[in-house]
């Protein structure tokens, strides 16, 4: 009979802040969830009030990152977001999937006075 795996909890609050604005934040984050001992990590959002569209992206693909790693990979799950998070992350995998087009640039073309005439 195998024992149930146990899943470690981290507390963005406590870690992180209740505003999570920096990508530097998500490296931080990396470190500690490398640590732990458990293959399925809970990254718990109570109380946490804002994350950035830079961080959520960082966070997004750290979460992908870990998830595709043959040693030490670790299963993250996003629990207790408020709306306003859960739609930062909605946005920033929407628009990973489907990237925005390029501005069209406009390149104007030299024209002499005299080919007009």
């Amino acid at each position: 009979m195998h024992m149930k795996e146990a899943i470690a909890n981290l507390k963005l609050i406590t870690i992180l802040a209740p505003i999570i604005s920096s990508r530097d934040l998500i490296e931080n984050l990396e470190k500690l969830i490398l640590k732990t001992d458990s293959k399925m990590v809970n990254l718990d959002f109570e109380d946490v009030e804002f994350i950035s569209r830079s961080a959520a992206h960082a966070m997004l693909r750290l979460k992908e990152d870990l998830q595709r790693k043959t040693w030490n990979k670790k299963e993250i799950s996003f629990i207790n977001t408020n709306n306003e998070i859960k739609n930062m992350f909605r946005v920033v995998a929407a628009n990973r999937a489907i990237p925005h087009e390029k501005a069209y640039s406009f390149k104007a073309k030299y024209v002499s006075i005299e080919s007009l005439l």
